[in-house]
């Protein structure tokens, strides 16, 4: 009997790591105060109706301004990695006086891949081997009394 319970945990100890898990990622504010939003508004307004953003930004030459709130979902199965299957991204686009001049909904239908360039630069520097480590660290740390964390 006792095998038996033995052999019942050890398999429901494997299937419960086949089990799908979610991980969300990100925060957003409610649909109530997402849909509060009006064309025109200012950008204290929208920041005080909605909170702090993921993202701030200013980067278009004509002074234009965006916030971004966002969240996705992901989900795992035992060791496999995760996989988004839900993404929401709200933009908002401020004018160089602070207005609201338009905003998007993304999901993840709208993403764009991009193929990551996977070549590497090499740093040159001098490499040390482990005989010129061990021997440029003697006598760098204090094991006499006092403080060990503090450097001499």
């Amino acid at each position: 009997m006792k095998k038996h319970i033995g052999i019942f945990l050890v398999l429901m100890g494997l299937l419960s790591a086949c089990g799908l898990e979610s991980y969300p990622g990100g925060d957003l504010p409610t649909q109530a105060r997402l849909s509060a939003i009006k064309k025109g508004a200012t950008k204290e307004k929208v920041l005080q109706i909605l909170g702090s953003p993921a993202t701030q930004s200013t980067t278009l030459s004509d002074g234009t301004t965006f916030l971004i709130y966002a969240q996705n979902l992901k989900k795992s199965r035992a060791f496999l990695d995760p996989k988004e299957v839900k993404r929401d991204v709200y933009v908002y686009y401020f004018d160089k006086n602070s207005k609201l001049t338009d905003f998007q909904h993304l999901t993840l239908d709208d993403a764009q891949k991009i193929s990551y360039d996977s070549s590497e630069t090499k740093v040159e520097g001098r490499e040390l081997s482990l005989l010129d480590q061990i021997v440029q660290n003697f006598g760098r740390y204090n094991t006499g009394s006092g403080d060990s964390s503090v450097r001499r």
